[in-house]
């Protein structure tokens, strides 16, 4: 099966769609992130948890610790299959932690939901833990260096510092959360329920186009799931061992493998920068990457900046040093190897 068709079948395919047009977009400037901008995230799929074994259930079932969050809280995390599969990968935020009334929610990429809650209700057996979506709820994202700026000066109170500490509070006279994201550039606020008043509240912010925020997610060095990792994954390959994972909390489906790879130190294939220096375009999702006439590899993420193109690629073990030269499709440019992806920066835009 090649590249292409892996990623047709196995990426999601809002996710997909929109990496398509983010590396098919003309020059994107990031620059425009040295302010504040509005990115409508409503597509995005959410769930509120409920019931008293909600905390006890998700802990036994995720790739990171449940057990630990408090109230304000969050954590990201990974639902796999017994393969080490990522099924789902998911932001969990602690609203209530009282045990039979609380809630917590949960944010999801879209169309992604669906397969998290198909596959957690498989281990459901006498335990109380309910899932219902929130679909109609709008979502924004205020991104940018001046973002928490325009929160305070619009009255709002910010979450205290930390990715996924969250709180609610009034914005516009409205009630709206206010969770701490990666979003575009590592730190950004994820507005749950800002309607208009609230919008209208933070004054005459620009509302950005997605390929922006793809963008700025990709110079941050930020794997997306449904397009850099998916249901052929393991969650290290792509670079989230310490993002997503504990190593110490003890079982979830799918630790045994992933704690074997862990422990061999390198998984058989890994995402990586890509290092595009002359070229002139973005590579489209599923390019393939060659050494020689052997293809080891393909491209998944890729933006054109105002300095260039920038892309994700998996690259398989033996030919993912940094450095390597390797060729972009067949017949194609040379590219090489850049620093694996999974870790939070700030790269030069």
């Amino acid at each position: 099966m090649s590249a292409l068709d892996t990623l047709n079948k196995h990426a999601l395919p809002a996710v997909l769609d929109e990496a398509r047009r983010t590396a098919a977009a003309g020059p994107i400037d990031l620059s425009e992130l040295d302010g504040a901008v509005l990115f409508d995230l409503s597509d995005h799929d959410r769930l509120v948890i409920e019931g008293r074994d909600r905390v006890r259930f998700l802990h036994a079932m995720l790739s990171n610790d449940v057990e630990t969050l408090a109230v304000g809280e969050g954590r990201w995390l990974t639902f796999n299959d017994i393969r080490g599969k990522t099924v789902a990968d998911v932001r969990l935020f602690v609203v209530d932690d009282e045990r039979k009334s609380g809630s917590m929610f949960a944010l999801l990429e879209p169309g992604a939901a669906a397969a998290f809650v198909e596959g957690l209700d498989k281990y459901l057996i006498s335990e109380k833990v309910y899932f219902e979506p929130l679909s109609d709820a709008p979502l924004w994202l205020l991104a940018g260096a001046r973002a928490a700026d325009v929160l305070t000066g619009a009255g709002a109170t910010l979450p205290p510092p930390g990715l996924y500490n969250h709180l609610e509070t009034t914005l516009g006279g409205e009630a709206v959360r206010v969770l701490r994201v990666e979003g575009a550039t590592g730190d950004d606020f994820a507005l749950h329920g800002a309607g208009a008043a609230a919008l209208a509240a933070l004054g005459d912010v620009p509302r950005g186009p997605r390929s922006l925020l793809e963008a700025g997610r990709i110079a941050a060095g930020r794997a997306r799931h449904g397009i850099d990792f998916h249901d052929d994954h393991i969650p290290l390959e792509a670079g989230l061992s310490n993002l997503a994972i504990s190593f110490t909390k003890g079982c979830y489906i799918g630790q045994e493998v992933i704690c074997r790879v862990d422990s061999m130190g390198e998984p058989k294939r890994r995402l990586v920068r890509l290092d595009l220096e002359g070229l002139d375009a973005a590579p489209a999702p599923g390019t393939a990457l060659l050494a020689g006439a052997k293809p080891v590899g393909f491209t998944t993420s890729a933006y054109l900046g105002t300095s260039g193109p920038r892309a994700f690629g998996y690259v398989k073990k033996k030919s993912n040093a940094p450095g390597t030269e390797l060729t972009l499709g067949e017949g194609g440019p040379t590219v090489r190897v850049g620093a694996p992806v999974g870790r939070l920066s700030s790269q030069d835009r």
